[in-house]
C-alpha cells in the first residue's frame, strides 16, 4: 500500500490507532517511533494542547448560544424577603399641626413565585406570579396581618425602543454557525502548523545527517590532502582549503544538532508527545497530482469558510448600532399594565377567601428636548460606522478572493517544483559523487570537489523545502476552503463533546 493510498484512508480511524500504538497501556516505551506526515497530523488532533483548546473554544460558544436560547424560553424565579426586621422612630403630625415621635418595630417578610416570557417580536416582558407577605408590628401586644395576591399577570412593552433581543435573535446564531466553522478551520490550521513543524524537524534532521556524512568525507580528503602534500603533489594552499573545509564542516555538525534538538522539541510539544519517546519521520513518498479550479476553490471558500459568515455578522453588527441610535435618539415611552387578586387578612386561614381586584395601568414616556445636539451626533456616528464597515467588507471580500486564487495558482505549479528538485537532487548526488572519485584518482583539485559537494547540500536541502511547500501548500488550501480535494468532501469534524 502506497503512502499515497494510505492519506486517502479515514483520517479519525487512523489517527485513533496510532495515537493508541504511541500511548499504549505499556507507557511511553524509550524507542523509536516513526511517523508520516498523515500520522502526525491525526495524532496532533487527538493530542495537541491546540486541539484541546479549539475543542474548548467551541464548547464555549455552543454554551453561550443556549444561554441565548434560554433568553427566549419562559423563566421561573422565586424571590423573598425574610425577616426585613426594622426597629426605627418616625415624626408624626396631629390634628392640630403638633409633630410628636414615636417608635416603631415591625418586620415584613414576603415571598414570590413568578413566571416570566421575553416576547421577541415586540421587545415586551409577560409575566405571571403569585406571592404572600406577612407583617409583625411588635407594640405591646404583638400583631400580624396577611396579604396574598394569589395571581398577577403583568405585561410590560417598551414602545419605539430599541429591541436588543429580536437583535441578538439575528446575530447569536450567525455567532453559533461561524464558532462551529471555526472549529473546523482550527483544527485545519493545526495541519497546516504541523506540516511546518514536520518538514522543519525533517530538514533539521537531514541537516544532521549531512553534516555527520561531511565531516566523515573531509576528514578523509583532509588525510589524503596531507599525504599528497608531503609527498609535493598539491600545493599547501590547497592543503589549508581542506582542513579548512573539514573544520567548517565540524561546526556545521554542532550547529546542526543544536538545530535538530530545538526542531524535535517544538515538534513533540505540538503533537503532545512526551519528550522522553524518540521520534523519526518519513517523508511522503510522493506529491499527489491535484487539479484545482479557482473558480471552484473561491465558491467553497465563501460557503464553507467562516470569513464569509463573519463579513455577514459584522454587517448586521454595524446596522443594529444604527438602529439603535435612532431609537435612543428619539421619542420612547413604556406601557406598564397588570390585573390580579389580592387579599388582606390578619388570620391567616381566611387569607385567600373572597380575592379583591388589582389592577395597575401606567404610561410612561421620554422625549429628549435639547442635549447640545448629541444624539444627532450620536446618529451620524453611527451612520458613518456603518458605511465604513460596508467598504471594509467589499474591501475584504476582494482581497479574500485575490487570495483563494493566488494561493491556487501557486498550488498548481508546486509538485511541478517537487519533481524539478527531485530531478535536481539525483543529479548533484551523481555528480558529487564522479568528482569525489575523480578528486580521489587525481583528475581534479580540492576546490572543485568542494564546489560539487555544496551543490549536493543545497540540491538536497531544496528538494525538501520544495516537499515542504508543496504540502503546506495543499493544507493551506484546505484551511482556506475546509473542502478535502483528493476525496472531493467537505472538511467535517465531530462536535458532540
Amino acid at each position: 500500500m502506497t503512502l499515497y493510498t494510505l492519506y486517502a484512508m479515514n483520517k479519525y480511524v487512523f489517527g485513533i490507532v496510532v495515537f493508541v500504538t504511541l500511548f499504549s497501556a505499556h507507557g511511553f516505551a524509550q524507542q523509536s517511533q516513526t511517523l508520516t506526515l498523515e500520522q502526525s497530523i491525526e495524532i496532533a488532533k487527538q493530542n495537541s494542547p491546540l486541539s484541546r483548546a479549539a475543542r474548548f473554544s467551541l464548547i464555549s460558544a455552543k454554551w453561550r448560544y443556549k444561554s441565548f436560547r434560554a433568553d427566549l424560553l419562559p423563566g421561573l424565579t422565586l424571590s423573598g424577603d425574610a425577616p426585613n426586621y426594622n426597629k426605627s422612630i418616625f415624626s408624626n403630625t396631629l390634628d392640630d399641626g403638633t409633630i410628636t415621635f414615636s417608635s416603631r418595630t415591625q418586620s415584613e417578610a414576603s415571598m414570590a413565585l413568578s413566571v416570566n416570557q421575553n416576547i421577541m417580536p415586540t421587545g415586551g416582558v409577560l409575566s405571571v406570579s403569585s406571592g404572600i407577605t406577612k407583617l409583625g408590628i411588635f407594640a405591646g401586644e404583638n400583631t400580624y396581618l396577611w396579604q396574598s395576591t394569589p395571581l398577577v399577570a403583568s405585561f410590560r412593552q417598551p414602545l419605539f425602543q430599541f429591541n436588543s433581543l429580536k437583535w441578538r435573535n439575528r446575530i447569536e446564531p450567525l455567532r453559533y454557525q461561524i464558532a462551529k466553522k471555526q472549529f473546523v478551520e482550527d483544527m485545519e490550521d493545526l495541519a497546516f502548523t504541523v506540516t511546518q513543524s514536520f518538514f522543519d524537524f525533517l530538514l533539521a534532521k537531514i541537516n544532521v545527517e549531512v553534516a555527520e556524512f561531511n565531516v566523515t568525507v573531509n576528514d578523509s580528503i583532509y588525510n589524503i590532502s596531507r599525504g599528497r602534500f608531503q609527498v609535493g603533489s598539491i600545493a599547501e594552499n590547497d592543503l589549508l582549503q581542506s582542513e579548512l573545509q573539514y573544520r567548517n564542516a565540524e561546526t556545521s555538525l554542532t550547529t546542526a544538532r543544536l538545530n535538530f534538538q530545538r526542531a524535535e522539541e517544538n515538534f513533540k510539544a505540538l503533537l503532545g508527545i512526551d519528550d522522553g519517546i524518540e521520534i523519526e519521520v518519513l517523508p511522503p513518498a510522493e506529491a499527489p497530482e491535484l487539479n484545482v479550479d479557482a473558480d471552484k476553490a473561491l465558491e467553497l471558500a465563501l460557503k464553507n469558510n467562516s470569513t464569509s459568515l463573519q463579513f455577514r455578522l459584522n454587517e448586521i453588527m454595524a446596522n443594529q448600532s444604527f438602529a439603535q441610535a435612532k431609537r435612543e435618539a428619539g421619542f420612547s415611552a413604556t406601557l406598564q399594565t397588570s390585573y390580579g387578586l389580592n387579599q388582606t387578612s390578619a388570620d391567616f386561614d381566611r387569607l385567600y377567601d373572597d380575592p379583591q381586584n388589582r389592577q395597575f395601568f401606567t404610561i410612561g414616556f421620554e422625549i429628549p428636548i435639547f442635549n447640545w445636539g448629541k444624539n444627532t451626533a450620536e446618529i451620524r456616528a453611527a451612520r458613518n460606522q456603518q458605511a465604513e464597515t460596508a467598504n471594509t467588507i467589499a474591501y475584504e471580500k476582494l482581497q479574500f478572493d485575490l487570495s483563494i486564487r493566488s494561493t491556487v495558482r501557486e498550488f498548481s505549479q508546486l509538485r511541478d517544483q517537487v519533481e524539478l528538485a527531485q530531478i535536481s537532487d539525483d543529479i548533484a548526488e551523481r555528480r558529487y559523487d564522479v568528482a569525489k572519485n575523480r578528486y580521489l584518482i587525481g583528475k581534479i583539485d580540492v576546490t572543485n570537489l568542494f564546489i560539487a559537494q555544496n551543490e549536493k547540500d543545497a540540491a538536497r536541502r531544496s528538494y525538501i523545502q520544495a516537499m515542504r511547500n508543496y504540502w503546506t501548500g495543499y493544507y493551506n488550501l484546505r484551511r482556506l476552503t475546509l473542502y478535502n480535494f483528493e476525496e472531493n468532501v467537505p472538511i467535517e469534524y465531530s462536535t458532540d463533546f
